[in-house]
């Protein structure tokens, strides 16, 4: 389930709600006119949303203006279809993000106290930065998450879920492609889409496994597998060891389990796993089908900003390639992976692919256990992720200290926050907790 799948709904069910009790209040709402056909209307001015209920009993909705209200009055059957169907044309034409706007604009006080945002007209922004309002959806969510705080139900997992999302933000802010943003929003929306406490996306990939062979190659695909499966069954790989046996084959084993004397003991498995990239440049490579890319578990993989293709209407090119948890990505490799990815560093949703999308860089994590369709558990990752986190910061301090945004540039776009702001956002990155 995407983190958005519900949000719009959600309001607009709240918004119903209280036109609903605001007309048993007053007895009275919307005005219902009857004609001479007996047509009904209800007409909502604010929106221009109507119900027409005809005088055989069928019911019509859509979007008018007055004008048009006062046409269904007396309209027949057909007239009525053709008069919302021309409105609908107009509706579906609109921008879905402002259609979004005026749905969360019915919220906003609830914003009211919270020092993290600043309001301006029917716009939030984070506090000091301004440059770039948060998009609609985003603040849906959070006007949902901080209604629950606001009501007593704030649990911790719903804490975690606020920091999540306001770092997702502010990645997302950093992002210098406004259509990037907008194609992220659409891929989030689409799909079934996780995020890590740093807000970094979670998902999936295929690799070729490369043919380089040596003592390292099995040891690297079993520290990579056993850590992994540790991690997602809550268990610490600190208190686990390698051990090789005579055979060639590996063990993994508490360390007093084994007799020292008998097989070799490879080191921590914890501390093995750091050493991977290190391990992986001595043996087994993994590279993708696009480009043939040197891809190592648990490092960074990264295109040159002069290859980034931003054309959209282009599905296999251009970029590093990631799916949602869903996608059958079995056609492009033969080792499936699970990889971070910074939302700075989104670039477009090929346009007749929404299942995937293209990217400058992400994170490696590993080897991925789980079949097709099923979400990984975020023990599996957060170790990584606060690496990939740590990584993203110090990117953005390095780049403040030379006073240059070439961090925040895809190809010959910039990003539209100030060195100011990139400074505001990389201290919200470094404190994700907040005071509510």
């Amino acid at each position: 389930m995407s983190i958005f799948s519900k949000t719009i709904d959600y309001l607009s069910g709240v918004i119903k709600l209280r036109r609903e009790l605001e007309e048993l209040k007053q007895n009275v709402s919307t005005p219902v006119v009857e004609s001479k056909c007996k047509n009904r209307l209800i007409y909502d001015v604010n929106n221009g949303y109507v119900t027409v209920i005809d005088c055989d009993g069928s019911s019509y909705n859509g979007y008018v203006d007055k004008e048009v209200a006062e046409k269904l009055k007396t309209a027949d059957t057909a007239e009525i279809i053709r008069l919302l169907s021309h409105k609908e044309e107009k509706v579906e034409e609109n921008n879905v993000e402002q259609e979004e706007k005026e749905i969360v604009s019915n919220f906003l006080d609830v914003f009211e106290g919270v020092e993290d945002f600043e309001v301006r007209g029917n716009s939030v922004y984070f506090k000091g930065i301004t440059s770039v309002e948060i998009p609609s959806l985003i603040v849906g969510r959070f006007i949902e998450l901080l209604t629950q705080h606001k009501n007593g139900c704030f649990k911790l997992s719903e804490f975690d879920e606020y920091n999540s999302l306001k770092a997702f933000t502010l990645k997302l802010l950093l992002n210098p492609l406004k259509s990037s943003r907008e194609q992220l929003l659409t891929f989030v929306r689409n799909n079934r889409i996780s995020t890590t406490i740093n807000g970094n996306l979670v998902l999936y990939r295929a690799c070729y496994e490369g043919k380089e062979n040596n003592e390292n190659t099995a040891l690297v695909k079993f520290v990579a597998k056993e850590y992994l499966k540790l991690k997602a069954w809550k268990k610490s790989p600190k208190n686990y060891w390698v051990w090789g046996c005579d055979d060639g084959t590996f063990e993994l084993v508490k360390e007093n389990l084994k007799n020292t004397g008998v097989e070799s003991n490879l080191g921590n498995l914890a501390e093995l796993y750091t050493k991977l990239p290190e391990m992986q440049s001595k043996g087994k490579q993994y590279y993708s089908s696009h480009g043939k890319k040197k891809m190592v578990i648990g490092d960074i993989y990264k295109i040159e900003d002069e290859k980034v293709d931003l054309n959209a209407d282009v599905c296999h090119a251009g970029g590093l390639h990631a799916a949602s948890v869903d996608y059958d990505y079995s056609g492009y490799g033969n080792v499936n992976l699970v990889v971070l990815i910074n939302p700075a560093k989104t670039i477009t949703v090929p346009t007749y692919d929404i299942g995937k999308m293209r990217v400058s860089e992400m994170m490696i994590v590993g080897i991925n256990p789980n079949p097709q369709g099923v979400p990984i558990s975020e023990d599996f990752y957060c170790d990584l992720d606060d690496n990939y986190h740590n990584y993203s910061i110090e990117e953005l301090e390095n780049a403040l200290q030379t006073k240059s945004l070439g961090v925040t540039s895809v190809s010959d776009a910039v990003s539209e926050v100030s060195l100011k702001e990139v400074q505001n956002i990389t201290n919200l990155l470094k404190n994700r907790v907040i005071n509510l």
